[in-house]
């Protein structure tokens, strides 16, 4: 039988079979180049390059045929490594194919390896496939030295592929491990709901006198349906059994962590209204009910619900009259039924969340993939555009040109390095392994260093003090300016190009701090302003909304809270938006409690 994690394999060996052809088309245009350039490129480029081009036409046919049919794991596991081995022999070819210096930096493909890898086997892929990458770059440079790019160089790129397939299959491994836990515990659930149903099922056979009640139960234990399934029972026993006055009650835990027992149906007059709270501290009938055992007190009956020796709820018949102990045992034949199929709701509750949560994990490493491959790609083709035109047309550009040029590498490899932070700053975070180093810090240095991270910018940013602000605090001030400069760089961003951005501190609650980012950019619909602090998330359909991971927000509000602290948004449309950190103003001080809505109102 095809198991889940087969079907996830196979739908990857797909994948990467469609995505083999993209590359077997460079590889040809790789060919179209090696016959333009036979007289410049060395003997060998020809021949590898068709080979090469060869090789993966007719392995990639190979492969997507044997996908076609059906395949046992261990045939898709030995699939799936032929065609690991196979993109990184072609991909290692391709790049030696053309020149390896700086005018043609086609080895950006190998990239590709470690990816591959992070996709299979998670960390260790990736780590595998930059491994591999690193080789391969160690024997061109030995085997090319007449156009050798230098140690430097091969340090740089092995570096990047280390770095890429690290953070790439760290993500793999980590959704994998949570998505593999959650299909564990979806299997033990179904497993306890499947000896619950059985359970249920005997136990209706036995008492044949209310098969039809407990068919009816059974057929309709679903979560959310419970109430009203609930309130009918309730009627449908006190019918059944002639009760003058019945309650079901179904026990719950208080807002201080009591035990509770809410009226979920009621037949006749029990002495309390549907949804009614009874407690065992004020109720008799709730008392009785904890202690487990049929209880009989005057005219009235306690029955307890009992799932493996826990009670989960009550039935209580007023007036029971004579024949109390004939009458316990019908009732407790039907409290029992009962409290099995609360238990089996509760399970299939629990087994809707894990598939519900399963499908987010599908949903978000999707995402992931996506769009890693997209924002890890644009700023490497940027570079190497502009690096291929400053070689290639070096002696006809001005010095201020290559300036120029220069500079756009320089910003994009920037944002490769601020893309590899995000992500290194989300692990620390979501795997507790985040560091606040607090000291004292002056407030307004600290706010320059803000303002200044901001470049040009930085000249629309005007900062200023709020009442009773406090000149010194006691914090991690690295991940403080983190914190502002990620608001302050979304707020210039989102705002028109004529209009300043305000950053403004101060304590208006006893114990915190409040700093204040607020733009007059076009606002934010109420509907999003949640949403936009999960990870992956942009905001709506802005022109920035194409750049970015969507991680911004995220780590603001994890930072945040890291520090003690919490995030708010106040924002309407067209009206810009209002950013609010507000943080404990010493380090050692607890969590601080949030003030009341008048005292945040202004």
């Amino acid at each position: 039988m095809e198991t889940e994690a087969t079907r996830d394999a196979l739908r990857l060996e797909r994948q990467l079979a469609s995505l083999r052809w993209l590359v077997a088309v460079f590889g040809a245009v790789q060919v179209a180049f090696a016959i333009r350039d036979r007289g410049h490129d060395p003997g060998f480029a020809l021949p590898l390059a068709v080979a090469l081009v060869l090789g993966l036409t007719i392995g990639n046919l190979a492969i997507a045929n044997a996908l076609r049919r059906g395949l046992d794991p261990t045939q898709l596991r030995s699939i799936g490594l032929a065609a690991f081995v196979l993109d990184a022999v072609v991909l290692s070819g391709l790049v030696w194919v053309v020149p390896n210096g700086p005018a043609d930096p086609v080895w950006v493909i190998g990239y590709l390896i470690p990816l591959e890898g992070a996709a299979r086997w998670g960390l260790r892929g990736g780590l595998v496939g930059a491994g591999i990458f690193f080789i391969e770059q160690l024997l061109q440079e030995a085997a090319r030295t007449e156009i050798a790019a230098g140690a430097s160089q091969v340090a740089f790129r092995a570096g990047m592929a280390f770095v890429i397939g690290g953070v790439a299959g760290s993500f793999a491994s980590s959704l994998r491990r949570t998505a593999d836990e959650a299909a564990a515990r979806a299997g033990q659930a179904a497993a306890e709901a499947a000896r619950a149903e059985r359970a249920a099922s005997q136990a209706a056979e036995a008492q044949r006198e209310i098969a039809a009640f407990h068919a009816a139960v059974l057929a309709d234990a679903q979560p959310d349906r419970l109430a009203e399934i609930l309130r009918d029972t309730a009627a449908r026993v006190a019918d059944e059994l002639g009760c003058a006055a019945l309650g079901l009650l179904i026990r719950t835990t208080g807002a201080a962590g009591e035990d509770r027992f809410d009226v979920a149906g009621v037949a006749g007059d029990p002495g309390y209204l549907l949804g009614a709270a009874l407690f065992p501290a004020s109720s008799p009938i709730a008392a009785a009910a904890v202690g487990g055992t049929a209880l009989a007190a005057g005219e009235d009956l306690v029955v307890p619900m009992r799932v493996r020796g826990t009670v989960v709820g009550a039935l209580h018949e007023r007036d029971a009259g004579a024949g109390v102990s004939a009458r316990a045992q019908a009732l407790q034949t039907i409290a029992d039924q009962l409290g099995v199929t609360l238990e089996a709701t509760r399970l299939r509750a629990e087994q809707t969340a894990i598939v519900e949560r399963l499908t987010e994990l599908d949903a978000m490493k999707t995402d992931f993939v996506a769009i890693t491959s997209h924002e890890l790609r644009t700023p490497l083709a940027g570079i190497r555009g502009f690096v291929e035109m400053l070689v290639r047309r070096a002696e006809q550009l001005t010095p201020t040109e290559r300036e120029e040029f220069l500079q756009i590498v320089l910003t994009q490899t920037d944002r490769l390095i601020r893309i590899v932070d995000d992500l290194l700053v989300v692990s620390r975070i979501e795997g507790d392994a985040l560091v606040l180093q607090p000291v004292e810090v002056p407030v307004r240095a600290m706010l320059a260093q803000v303002v200044t991270a901001l470049g040009d910018d930085g000249e629309r940013v005007a900062v200023d003090a709020g009442p009773d602000a406090p000149e010194v605090l006691v914090l991690d001030p690295n991940r403080l300016i983190q914190i502002l400069t990620n608001l302050a760089h979304n707020a210039l961003k989102f705002s028109p190009a004529d209009q300043p951005v305000r950053i403004r501190w101060s304590a208006r609650a006893e114990g915190t701090v409040e700093f204040e980012v607020i733009d007059r950019g076009q606002g934010i619909p109420e509907g999003e302003q949640t949403l936009i602090f999960e990870r992956f998330r942009q905001r709506g359909d802005h022109r920035a909304h194409s750049e970015g991971f969507g991680l911004g927000l995220y780590i603001t509000k994890m930072l945040t809270e890291a520090m003690g602290g919490w995030l708010d948004v106040a924002s309407a449309p067209g009206d810009g938006a209002t950013f609010r950190v507000t943080l404990p103003a010493s380090r050692p001080l607890p969590t601080p409690a949030r003030p009341s809505a008048a005292a945040r109102s202004d």
